[in-house]
């Protein structure tokens, strides 16, 4: 009989410091979206998994739904849809 490996899968508790940054980068996408961007079913998914993430405190959910919105945005901007409106400062 083989040998499987099992792994566990730690549950790892951010920090404030960790949420606040987390945060600080969905609302820089978030805040001053365009309307057409805003309107878009993706868009309103990840700040729906953003917002249930931080609720039961899943750190690898938010990072997830940020790691989607950024995508989005990054991907709007590229295909020429809208121009920038973050700034990479926040």
């Amino acid at each position: 009989m083989s040998k499987r490996r099992i792994i566990v899968r730690r549950c790892t508790r951010w920090t404030v410091e960790e949420w606040e940054r987390g945060w600080n980068v969905a609302l820089s996408r978030i805040e001053g979206a365009p309307t057409m961007i805003a309107a878009e079913r993706i868009f309103q998914d990840c700040v729906t998994v953003l917002d249930a993430a931080f609720s039961d405190g899943s750190g690898l959910r938010f990072e997830f739904g940020l790691n989607a919105l950024v995508d989005f945005c990054s991907d709007s901007v590229s295909d020429g849809d809208c121009e920038r409106w973050w700034s990479s400062e926040r």
